[in-house]
């Protein structure tokens, strides 16, 4: 309606009037001073009118009074609003909107027991709010206070209005460093508040955390210091760390946590550092946390989540650590290998070691710690096999063995085809070389004579069938070995001893195994004590199957039976070293397995053994007095060799007998020789005498001087044909000259043919010697 003038005192005639209703006309003035004769009147409505002046003194005139709406008028009220409100016991709707109250709120207030809607907004209100509001729980439903001058800290009290819609808007409290009640803000009791959106009064950080604490039951933590406080800074609470006001950290293990983990975690964009180890959370890890664009450590280990991890989870490309073991997650996600340069091994540590939870290990390609269900873990890391190109252990062993016998099969052939071209084995004699009857005794030997191997020396077909059969299940043993040192900690076959622990308490994995180097000192003695004699035997029989003399079926014998060797106790030492590296984890543990590894290469003895005990013929061939068919075959080549040495002997003799001849002829020579030498000599003594005689003296024996002189005459008639007319002066100089050439020729023949026969005599001798000793060489 329309309605003009004002409201006079006039109402006070009617007593029985319950219900005023003037709203929404153009009524002006003011109210009477005293309305005081209105005992029944439960609602009094003047709203959207012109009225103005100070509020009356209502609760002595309208004590069944239960709506009192006197909200925008166009002039509005003044003044403040009347303490003695709270004397309404019945009064259910209070509107004072609109108007241009000022003063405080009347805490008074809080006493109308039954009061649901207040609306005092619009109005020049100041001061703060009375916390006696807050009594008002479970009854009020509208708290309207927007729209004034109102300041200071808002009373927490007002989060207890359960139900209730609470506006607070467009009033001073941004002004101070106060912060809404947390209560209010995270709507934990009321339905709506108005400033829940204000990052000031409500800064949505604290209200993630909020959620997050009543998701993993907050009240049930071990340590919850300032957790949830209405005021408290959520930079103040247990665990969380803050930058400019941003959560970077937020650590809470060993804390008693359990519930579920929030969703709202993915909202803390800030996070860096994650760490809810060690507490007792369950559920499903939510997706939001591949939100966390900025985390790098992120430890969920030692909690009760089930499950597939969110794929994704690690993906940032900005991860540390990442540590989900000792949960019930059910899938690991394919994440890319972290950056280990932090934490080594701890970087990313799952549930993915044997025995699992689970009836399959759980797959994670990526991790660099695998854990299994007893907590125990071992690093997920290539070997130095895999680093070498190979795919496991055997794929190594597969090529080792080989290259190994090829390289011996080379080296024979070499010695072999060197030997040939420098015949050093023509000459057999007893002090360089072996008989050839003794080399397949001496191979026997070698290889030993309790050894099943060693019918790889004799031509026995089933022999070689036992040997072989001896020699693969030695083998294939050892590959169980092998296979049980492989590291795939997913497969339920390994052997490997999970010696690392990752602890609740700290985020640093270690290893608690106590193998020395005294017990790495101890295995080699071990196998060198053990393998040392195979290796050597191996490698002298396979240098003696390089000799020329023997035939191709002894050759491939001997070398069969080196290489067989010398490969099963190299694959046994590589055996026993990485099945050690692999699951040994104190001193004793190394020595125990290398025996349990070097039992089996006993196996072949073993195996000997047994054959002896049931027929002492099948092991036959060891005895010294059973001739072997090697020892046959050497016999008839000696035999042979034998034969052919006679013939060469007596062929020798025969040309000894020839030269024999010879040397007598010589001999007569030197005797006709030794003839003439001796008339020469009489000779030259003669001449030796004449030429003395001719040279003495003629006075002092005139006698002789006649004779010499007559044979000088007959000396000289026997030379006038070679000589020249001269005087007998000059003749008989002459003369005596060419007598003393002769005589020095004479000399000279006489010691030149001694020589010659002594030169025959020796060279005689010697060649006959020689003959005589060669033959007596040869028959030996």
């Amino acid at each position: 309606n329309a309605l003009t003038g004002s409201l006079s005192e006039s109402l006070n005639n009617l007593p029985q009037l319950s219900y005023f209703n003037m709203s929404s006309n153009a009524l002006s003035g003011s109210l009477p001073e005293s309305l005081n004769n209105l005992p029944q009147l439960r609602q009094f409505d003047i709203s959207s009118n012109a009225l103005s002046g100070k509020l009356p003194d209502f609760a002595e005139s309208f004590v069944s009074l239960q709506e009192l709406d006197m909200s925008n008028q166009t002039i509005g009220f003044t003044g403040s609003i009347p303490e003695d409100l709270g004397r309404f016991q019945s009064l259910k709707v209070l509107k004072l909107a609109g108007n241009k109250l000022t003063g405080t709120i009347p805490s008074s207030i809080g006493n109308i027991a039954v009061l649901e809607i207040l609306d005092l907004s619009n109005n020049l209100l100041r001061s703060t709010i009375p916390p006696e509001l807050g009594l008002l729980d479970g009854v009020l439903k509208r708290l309207d206070l927007s729209n004034n001058t109102l300041s200071g800290r808002i009373p927490s009290e007002l989060s207890q209005l359960q139900g209730a819609s609470i506006l607070l808007s467009n009033n001073l409290f941004s002004n101070s460093s106060e912060t809404a009640p947390l209560r209010l803000c995270t709507l934990s009791s009321v339905k709506a508040f108005d400033l829940e959106s204000d990052t000031t009064l409500c800064p949505m950080e604290r209200n993630f955390l909020s959620d997050f604490y009543h998701s993993a039951k907050g009240g049930e933590w071990t340590d919850s210091t300032y957790w949830v406080d209405e005021y408290t800074s959520y930079c103040d609470w247990k665990g969380v760390t803050c930058e400019n006001d941003r959560v970077t950290k937020l650590n809470l293990s060993n804390n008693g946590l359990s519930g579920r983990l929030s969703v709202n975690i993915g909202n803390l964009t800030s996070i860096e550092v994650l760490d809810l180890s060690d507490n007792d959370i369950k559920g499903s890890i939510p997706t939001e946390i591949v939100l966390l664009s900025n985390i790098t450590y992120l430890r969920l280990s030692y909690n009760a989540f089930t499950g597939a991890a969110p794929d994704g989870l690690g993906e940032t490309g900005k991860f540390q650590l990442l540590q989900l073991q000792s949960n019930r997650i059910t899938e690991i996600p394919n994440t890319t290998r972290l950056d280990d340069s932090f934490y080594n091994e701890s970087s990313f540590v799952t549930d993915c070691g044997v025995p699992s939870a689970f009836e399959e290990a759980l797959q994670c390609d990526n991790c660099t710690m695998c854990c299994n269900a007893n907590e125990d873990c071992y690093p997920q890391e290539d070997t130095r096999i895999e680093k070498w190109g190979f795919n496991s252990y055997l794929t190594f062993a597969g090529l080792l063995i080989p290259c190994f016998i090829a390289i011996c099969g080379v080296t024979v052939l070499s010695l072999y085809f060197f030997r040939k071209y420098n015949n050093r084995e023509n000459t057999l004699t007893m002090s360089r070389e072996r008989t050839i009857e003794d080399d397949d005794k001496y191979a026997l030997s070698r290889i030993g004579k309790d050894s099943v191997y060693s019918y790889f020396v004799t031509d026995k077909a089933l022999g070689w069938v036992v040997a072989f059969a001896t020699l693969g299940i030695q083998v294939a043993i050892l590959i169980f070995f092998v296979n049980a040192s492989e590291a795939k900690l997913q497969e339920d076959t390994i052997d490997i001893q999970f010696t690392w622990k990752c602890p609740r308490d700290s985020d640093e994995c270690r290893n608690t195994a106590d193998l020395k180097r005294i017990g790495w000192f101890i295995f080699s003695m071990l196998l060198i004590a053990h393998l040392a004699k195979d290796s050597i035997n191996g490698s002298k029989l396979i240098y003696h199957s390089s000799r020329i003399r023997h035939t191709l079926g002894s050759r491939v014998r001997y070398f069969i039976s080196g290489i067989g060797l010398c490969s099963i106790t190299l694959f046994a030492i590589y055996v026993s070293t990485v099945y050690n590296m692999a699951i040994a984890t104190s001193n004793t543990d190394i020595i125990i397995n290398s025996v349990v590894v070097l039992f089996i290469m006993d196996l072949d003895e073993y195996i000997f053994a047994l054959l002896e005990a049931c027929n002492d013929k099948w092991t036959a061939h060891t005895s010294d007095s059973e001739e072997t068919s090697s020892d046959e075959e050497a016999r008839n080549e000696s035999e042979s060799s034998i034969t052919e040495m006679k013939k060469e002997i007596e062929r020798q003799k025969t040309q000894i007998a020839s030269q024999q001849e010879e040397l007598m002829r010589q001999r007569d020579q030197l005797a006709r020789q030794n003839g003439e030498i001796a008339m020469l000599r009489e000779t030259f003594q003669n001449l030796l005498e004449s030429h003395a005689v001719s040279s003495t003296p003629p006075e002092s024996n005139p006698q002789p001087q006649y004779a010499t002189k007559t044979s000088l005459t007959t000396h000289a008639a026997e030379m006038e044909d070679a000589c020249s007319d001269k005087d007998v002066g000059e003749g008989e100089t002459k003369n005596t000259m060419k007598d003393e050439t002769a005589s020095q020729e004479g000399l000279r023949i006489i010691s030149q043919s001694q020589r010659e026969r002594e030169e025959i005599t020796m060279s005689c001798d010697c060649d006959a010697e020689q003959k005589e000793e060669e033959s007596y060489s040869e028959t030996d």
